[in-house]
């Protein structure tokens, strides 16, 4: 048995897919997964387990909650794999925004990346297992390629993204979960 997250993408933004946490909470524990807990209202799913099969948690979350559900599960070594690979100055600079953009199954942060266009000067991309960090400064992100772009590109279909705040807090959560 080992602490997961799930990473949930799409739900409780922009007033689409509205799912309470509650809800959410319980589904999981039907599931058959131990100690379930969320982290705020963007689909963020601490749990142990002992197994985890990512299709299974889609389909369930698609017909409870009638929406295309799709997930990326992490087990803690890999979440700490994706932060290893983290910058080290990433999510540091408060005058900038940092993304953790984590590919869903079936794709890879360098596949993503090969179907975007070039990112402006000042935007920093680092891909790492399973995860893009991505990092801009605040008063210029209306230029770059992350927003005029990536929202509209097939390939955001592909990941779901957490800002550096619910990074590191998953991250501390998943830890804990694990005991250390």
């Amino acid at each position: 048995m080992q602490p997961h997250v799930a990473l949930l993408r799409g739900i409780n933004v922009g007033g689409k897919n509205l799912i309470p946490m509650a809800e959410l909470r319980v589904c999981f524990e039907e599931l058959g997964f131990d100690s379930v807990s969320t982290y705020i209202q963007s689909g963020n799913v601490l749990f142990v387990a002992a197994g985890v099969d990512e299709r299974v948690i889609e389909t369930t979350l698609s017909k409870r909650f009638d929406y295309h559900g799709r997930v990326v599960v992490l087990d803690h070594r890999a979440y700490q794999a994706a932060e290893a690979g983290a910058p080290p100055d990433w999510g540091v600079a408060d005058d900038e925004k940092h993304n953790a953009l984590f590919t869903l199954a079936g794709t890879t942060p360098e596949k993503i990346l090969d179907q975007l266009p070039e990112p402006s000067e000042f935007e920093r991309i680092t891909p790492a297992p399973g995860v893009i960090f991505w990092s801009a400064p605040k008063d210029r992100i209306t230029k770059t390629m992350f927003v005029k772009q990536l929202a509209g590109h097939p390939a955001y279909q592909e990941l779901t993204v957490r800002n550096h705040n619910t990074f590191f807090k998953l991250a501390a959560r998943l830890a804990e979960l694990a005991g250390h």
